[in-house]
């Protein structure tokens, strides 16, 4: 397997496909997971949804965003939201953790470091997903999601 390109330091920039929402992180992730349940394939429409878990009091934006409040099948609820104009899929906030926001990576502006360190709901993953022989696995929703940030530390260091 090919190595892992560098998590480089932040800011980390993104957007909407039509510029009217503009975000930043301005702290490390702390993790980079794959979720393959069917809710996240259907609201990104693809294979899995790739997203970065961050601190919310490091991630900014602006610009005006619709809001969604969606259950999922774990029973967490979560506010997803998109750009109010165009609609793209920005990041979600889960209820159960205000501290957190997960950040979909295709709209980061240089998404060509990230690499999921973790893999969950696996059993859903669409034929030919391919999982890295490093990333840790999990069947469904984890107990946890520190053990998601412990598979990033592991993998990129503190």
């Amino acid at each position: 397997m090919a190595a892992r390109p560098p998590v480089p330091a932040p800011p980390y920039d993104g957007g909407c496909l039509c510029g009217a929402v503009r975000y930043r992180l301005s702290a490390r992730p702390l993790a980079v997971n794959a979720c393959h349940c069917t809710d996240c394939k259907r609201l990104s429409g693809a294979t899995n949804l790739l997203m970065l878990i961050a601190p919310r009091d490091a991630f900014t934006h602006g610009g005006e965003v619709a809001r969604y409040r969606k259950r999922a099948v774990s029973g967490r609820e979560i506010d997803i939201c998109r750009c109010a104009v165009c609609g793209t899929r920005l990041w979600h906030e889960p209820l159960s953790s205000p501290g957190l926001v997960f950040i979909a990576a295709g709209t980061l502006d240089d998404a060509s470091w990230v690499v999921p360190a973790s893999h969950i709901w696996i059993e859903r993953a669409s034929p030919g997903v391919v999982f890295q022989d490093d990333a840790l696995i999990v069947e469904g929703q984890p107990a946890t999601r520190e053990m998601l940030m412990d598979a990033f530390t592991r993998l990129y260091g503190p």
